[in-house]
């Protein structure tokens, strides 16, 4: 059993450093190379950086933390809750074509709120762990009030994604309501349809995680080294699949502006024939009335 465990220990840092590399690096294919009218590819490398991150945030333990585990990540805690609100204003501005200012929006104050009572706590209990702001990282690691912000945290950001996956779903389901009365396929149909498997995918891992690891941990009861591991390993399949779903997409959508270019306008077919033979029927007729 021990060996088990260890096997799954290794592969919970190995997962955690693979997909923190491969997310590192397609964010920021997609921030410098692959570019978007709007600028709306800058959003999404920001989701796959965050994701990055929390692939990192697996290699972190009590041998190689610069400061108490508990201290370090209700620090880090805070910067999540700007996943779910860049993945709302990324379909928001994807599905509708508006040109907004997304780097100030308020979607914004959860996460800047939570950053601001991270800190103060920190620094709060570094001042009182010691003689006035002298570090003391070991009894920074035993002060209570530290525990109840790290406790808080997990949960007020499980309700931010429940509340962010309700309007996820009516701005997808709205779009999709006018996309069926529409019976050709446009570049709008093939950036919903990857907008709604990036939701999915992403919603549908952080389901994963809450039963695997935030349960566990609100409910007392032990989280095994397969449960650390599984949840990586799913998040880690699933950024590869949405990337060759991407490529898919970019592709049909490329085939999809060369068949519009090569089409015939109105103006073209116009200079071609003016008039069918209908309306020049009609038109011999009023003649021939007329002469009568």
């Amino acid at each position: 059993m021990n060996g088990f465990g260890h096997f799954f220990l290794e592969a919970y840092w190995w997962l955690s450093l693979l997909g923190g590399i491969h997310c590192l690096l397609l964010s920021l294919y997609i921030r410098y190379i692959y570019k978007e009218s709007q600028d709306n590819h800058k959003l999404l490398a920001g989701i796959f950086s965050l994701v990055s991150l929390y692939f990192f945030t697996g290699l972190i333990n009590y041998q190689n933390s610069p400061a108490p585990l508990h201290m370090l990540f209700v620090l880090i805690i805070p910067v999540y809750f700007l996943l779910m609100p860049m993945l709302y204003l990324y379909c928001k501005r994807g599905l509708s074509q508006e040109v907004m200012d997304v780097r100030y929006s308020w979607h914004y104050a959860p996460a800047l709120i939570m950053c601001i009572v991270a800190v103060t706590t920190v620094l709060w209990g570094w001042y009182h762990a010691s003689d006035g702001w002298q570090l003391a990282f070991d009894s920074m690691g035993r002060l209570e009030h530290l525990g109840v912000v790290g406790t808080l945290l997990p949960a007020l950001l499980s309700i931010q994604a429940c509340v962010y996956f309700v309007l996820l779903l009516k701005l997808l389901r709205r779009y999709r309501g006018r996309s069926h009365r529409a019976h050709t396929e446009s570049l709008r149909d093939i950036k919903f349809r990857w907008l709604l498997a990036l939701t999915t995918a992403l919603l549908g891992n952080w389901v994963i995680r809450m039963f695997l690891l935030i349960l566990p941990f609100y409910l007392g009861g032990e989280i095994s080294p397969v449960e650390k591991a599984l949840p990586r390993l799913l998040l880690l399949l699933t950024v590869y699949g949405l990337a060759i779903f991407g490529l898919k997409q970019i592709t049909r959508a490329a085939y999809l502006r060369g068949t519009l270019a090569t089409k015939p306008t109105v103006s073209q077919r116009s200079s071609s024939q003016l008039l069918d033979s209908e309306e020049l029927s009609f038109l011999q007729k009023i003649l021939n009335e007329d002469k009568d």
